[in-house]
């Protein structure tokens, strides 16, 4: 603790501060007005059980009473603290007023117009979905607050969605649209939520994977509605998917990072390459001419002359990655 003289004139100036009298102080804190004198005065210290209730009634902290000083930075602190507080309050309570506002109003106007609750029940599904967004339900939880956003935001799409397909008659939209929803949201939360559980660096091969078999469970979706060719689609997508799989694959190895860049551009450029001819033969389509490469003859070769260029050209890069990848690891093993 500081000398009695300055911490006596600190205790002072906060209780000037808060326009106490040294009576006033010595009642607040049930003992004498001598005693708080002898403080002010540097004669002696307050008794230790003293010092919690000098803290809270000047509204200072432990340690800028012992110190005899305001703590800038703490203070700081807690004011900034309790500013997100304010504003993470406001945050939270405006739109919901808003949307109680709004709900309560279409719920009355629903009634008076039409005698009964019809779209009204859009609009409730809307507000729910608009709430899990702003301000979102991840207030209510502690921790695992992304996982939250997700969740909720997800179940409250396909709920906004099965309404309005209630409402239109056109249920058999319905679960395509959620898969298709739910891939999107695989491919940007799912990398995100596993980055730091113990399948972080499997993430990406998950995330693809996932994609993958969704992707087939919309193509079976559509073909309920819409006769085609399914499996030859879900071969198609499986040639799409599997090249950034195993590029996913390939960057979990421990090798050089140039190294996986040559590997995974050349994988990418000859799926590239080959994907039109994959196509054509998988839906029965003519491919004469298609890759037909004559640098002479661009007006019929076009297509194949630059199918051609662009293999050649990420093949050099790929080429270039790889070359500059393995010096640099002999390098570092003869090291």
């Amino acid at each position: 603790m500081t000398d009695k003289k300055t911490f006596g004139t600190f205790i002072k100036t906060k209780r000037t501060e808060k326009n106490y009298s040294q009576k006033d102080l010595a009642e607040i804190l049930f003992v004498t007005e001598g005693a708080v004198s002898k403080w002010e005065r540097g004669v002696s210290y307050p008794d230790i059980t003293l010092i919690s209730d000098i803290c809270r009634v000047l509204d200072i902290s432990e340690h800028e009473l012992i110190t005899a000083s305001i703590d800038t930075d703490t203070r700081k602190m807690k004011h900034e603290a309790s500013k997100f507080r304010a504003i993470r309050g406001t945050w939270f309570w405006i739109p919901t007023i808003s949307y109680g506002i709004a709900l309560v109003t279409c719920f009355i106007c629903n009634l008076a117009t039409d005698h009964t609750l019809s779209w009204f029940f859009v609009v409730l599904s809307a507000l729910i979905c608009a709430y899990t967004f702003v301000p979102t339900v991840t207030c209510f939880f502690e921790t695992k607050k992304l996982f939250a956003f997700t969740v909720s935001t997800y179940l409250s799409i396909c709920l906004l969605l099965f309404t309005c397909a209630v409402y239109t008659n056109g249920l058999s939209w319905f679960l395509t649209a959620c898969v298709g929803i739910l891939m999107g949201y695989v491919l940007a939360f799912v990398p995100i939520l596993l980055s730091k559980t113990n399948y972080s660096r499997y993430k990406f091969i998950i995330s693809f994977t996932v994609t993958l078999i969704l992707t087939i469970l919309m193509l079976m979706c559509i073909r309920i509605r819409q006769p085609f060719m399914l499996g030859n689609a879900i071969l198609m997508a499986v040639y799409g998917f599997a090249p950034v799989i195993i590029c996913a694959a390939v960057c979990t190895f421990r090798i050089d990072t140039l190294i996986k860049a040559g590997i995974c551009s050349t994988i990418i450029g000859i799926e590239l390459y080959c994907a039109n001819y994959v196509a054509m033969v998988m839906f029965g389509t003519s491919s004469v001419g298609f890759y037909q490469v004559d640098f002479h003859n661009w007006e019929q070769c076009l297509n194949g002359n630059i199918q051609l260029i662009v293999l050649l050209s990420i093949l050099f890069v790929s080429a270039v990655f790889f070359a500059i990848g393995l010096f640099k690891a002999t390098r570092n093993n003869k090291r």
